[in-house]
């Protein structure tokens, strides 16, 4: 790999040299930025499950798929900036990509601070509305209530992340988590083990990690020495042509993640309803959902590769690139898919009994974890052509999508055929998941053959224009 100088290992040029090696050096640090996000939670439920109990285990684990809902559309409008500030650096335009990181993060900061202040008064009635067990309710809500006090630290951070990616640095974000990380599990051990403070400690152990992983992707942002770009107070203000297309590529993106984790609350719900109060089968789920979010993050990060290195070739208009990345990426992703193939095979006890120990908690998450694991590529292939379509910023293709299928199509087989006394069971409500998968990839991929050749033409001539009027320029001169 020749192509990696001393000049360039922190930042990667998305758009020359050898992008198949390039590809999965920039995942690599955002794979393990991920899983050190979730680390947060997993070392949450661990530490109150050892050193509290099971229902403060359980009253955590009940906040996941809600939090997930309500952050997502947030976190998801940053998408949009990693696209526009990957073709403005790629465009070689500077001003464009200072207005935009400004605009962008002051609002993060502004709708981080207005959904925490929303979430915090409104958590207890959030929770039953998903139908949170009554015996983990206080407990539950005392955890949201701390958890989005912090939000507006996680809003800048993931924003700040996908500004340093956009300029091609992929690995200061998981050096900062994992500075954060570091500070959760000390807090974490102290707040829970010899202070007693139960699910109120690990809520703040995560808010003041979150804390610091926010100051230090600013100063970053601030003091980077190869940044294509830098972060200044002083020009900290909303430009509104760039806030505009930043909700406009990112907004889609943001609803799309928040269409993909809706039902999810719904499949939470109809859980219960299997088997009312059996905490084992909850807990199995539990421990399969927190496998699997790590699963995520190797599928997830190649994507989000993928979706940054097509946007930075649209901005430089090498058109010859755009599918040598997506090819690069879909095998990239398989061969993550292969590797969570054989975890699923191979170490699904080990991997759950790091959550849970009862063996019908056990046999539950093993359930799901099969389903889910074996068929991981139909995931990957929806994600994957979702992030090169919004890399070519048709980002409201995968908006509906996702919307038709992944919402619409599962909460109507979760009020319809899954009452069904056949249906009625763990794997068929686990089903949904690949069913979805599959028919949102196809939908995905119908659109790519109609749009994307359009948008490399498109490219292509204004390569070809911009060659032009460079020689002209040249004859004049």
């Amino acid at each position: 790999m020749k192509h990696l100088t001393k000049a360039n290992r922190t930042t990667v040029d998305m758009t020359t040299g050898n992008l198949f090696w390039k590809i999965i050096l920039f995942a690599l640090p955002v794979m393990a930025t991920t899983a050190m996000q979730l680390l947060y939670v997993t070392i949450d439920l661990m530490t109150v499950h050892y050193g509290d109990s099971a229902d403060s285990m359980g009253a955590i684990a009940s906040n996941n798929a809600l939090i997930n809902l309500i952050v997502v559309v947030f976190t998801g409008v940053s998408l949009g900036v990693n696209v526009i500030l990957s073709e403005a650096k790629g465009a070689n335009n500077p001003e464009k990509a200072e207005k935009i990181m400004h605009t962008s993060l002051l609002f993060a900061l502004i709708s981080g601070v207005g959904v925490g202040v929303l979430g915090f008064f409104i958590s207890d009635d959030l929770l039953r509305m998903m139908g949170t067990e009554a015996h983990y309710l206080e407990k539950a809500t005392l955890y949201l209530r701390i958890y989005f006090t912090g939000l507006p630290f996680l809003m800048l951070y993931n924003y700040a992340a996908q500004m340093l990616r956009a300029q091609g640095d992929s690995r200061t974000p998981f050096f900062i988590l994992m500075i954060s990380g570091i500070i959760n599990v000390a807090f974490d051990c102290l707040f829970v083990f010899p202070l007693k403070m139960g699910v109120a400690g690990v809520a703040l152990a995560t808010i003041m990690s979150e804390g610091v992983s926010c100051v230090l992707s600013i100063l970053a942002l601030a003091k980077g020495r190869r940044a294509y770009v830098r972060f200044s107070f002083k020009k900290l203000r909303i430009d509104r042509a760039s806030l505009h297309e930043m909700l406009r590529v990112g907004l889609p993106a943001g609803l799309q993640g928040f269409f993909f984790s809706l039902p999810n609350v719904f499949i939470q719900s109809s859980l219960y309803t299997i088997d009312p109060g059996n905490v084992n089968l909850e807990n199995g789920a539990t421990a399969s959902a927190n496998i699997e979010g790590y699963y995520h993050t190797m599928v997830d990060a190649i994507c989000t590769s993928v979706m940054t290195f097509v946007a930075a070739n649209a901005g430089a208009k090498k058109a010859e690139n755009i599918k040598k990345v997506f090819l690069y990426g879909l095998f990239w992703g398989s061969a993550a898919c292969a590797i969570i193939a054989l975890l699923t095979a191979f170490l699904n006890r080990p991997l759950l009994s790091l959550f849970v120990s009862h063996e019908e908690s056990l046999a539950a998450g093993r359930d799901r974890l099969y389903i889910i694991g074996f068929l991981y590529f139909f995931e990957l292939t929806m994600h994957l052509t979702g992030a090169l379509l919004r890399g070519l910023r048709h980002s409201s293709i995968p908006m509906w999508t996702t919307l038709l299928f992944c919402t619409v199509m599962r909460i109507v087989l979760i009020l319809t055929v899954f009452p069904l006394e056949f249906f009625h069971t763990v794997s068929w409500l686990y089903a949904l998941f690949p069913i979805t998968w599959i028919m949102t990839s196809l939908s995905n991929g119908v659109a790519i053959l109609i749009l994307v050749p359009k948008s490399i033409r498109r490219i292509r001539d204004a390569a070809s224009e911009e060659k032009k009027q460079a020689e002209l320029a040249k004859e004049s001169a």
